[in-house]
């Protein structure tokens, strides 16, 4: 005898257990976005010390002593420029670099002229420490003809050594507005 097998009238009868409510609880609403709101904080990396900004509102002018002295530890300035170089950039600010050392002629270089602080950036990173003493006197000079358009702020990255034009050198320098001496 052959007797069909009803599947689908066997399914029909059973209840579902499980109810499945008319709309999502509010509480379930607001941790899901409240999760998505951290992971959109979380990506876009927002500036959580703001008070490191620069003081001014021109050029930042980023003078660094780059004779025998310096080269001990030339990692951590490198790294203390491109801080100064990354705040420099939020603020869209234009960056001139000066450096205390002779080149191998014998004069100290000329300041660069305004950049952008991804220029400056690729600048700083080919500086590497001489092996000769620095000459502030020289670069003063350079100094002097400058002028700088707003309320620029420098940063003298020293070597820690004292030196008899280091005064004037630094009076001049907080001529364009701001200093600020590191070491």
């Amino acid at each position: 005898k052959r007797i069909r097998f009803p599947a689908l009238a066997l399914l029909l009868g059973l209840r579902q257990r499980e109810e499945t409510p008319r709309s999502t609880p509010w509480w379930l609403i607001l941790l899901r976005l409240t999760i998505a709101a951290l992971v959109i904080l979380a990506l876009a990396r927002p500036l959580l010390n703001p008070s490191g900004e620069l003081p001014g509102s021109g050029p930042l002018v980023l003078v660094i002593d780059d004779g025998w002295a310096a080269a001990r530890n030339w990692p951590q300035r490198q790294a203390m420029m491109m801080d100064l170089l990354d705040k420099a950039e939020r603020n869209d600010r234009p960056v001139m670099v000066a450096t205390t050392a002779a080149a191998e002629t014998g004069e100290v270089p000329a300041p660069t002229g305004l950049m952008r602080a991804e220029e400056a950036r690729t600048h700083i990173r080919a500086l590497q420490p001489k092996p000769w003493p620095l000459d502030r006197g020289a670069a003063r000079a350079w100094f002097d003809g400058v002028k700088l358009p707003g309320q620029a702020f420098a940063v003298w990255i020293s070597d820690g050594l004292g030196g008899p034009d280091d005064r004037a050198f630094a009076q001049r320098l907080q001529e364009f507005g701001g200093l600020r001496v590191a070491t």
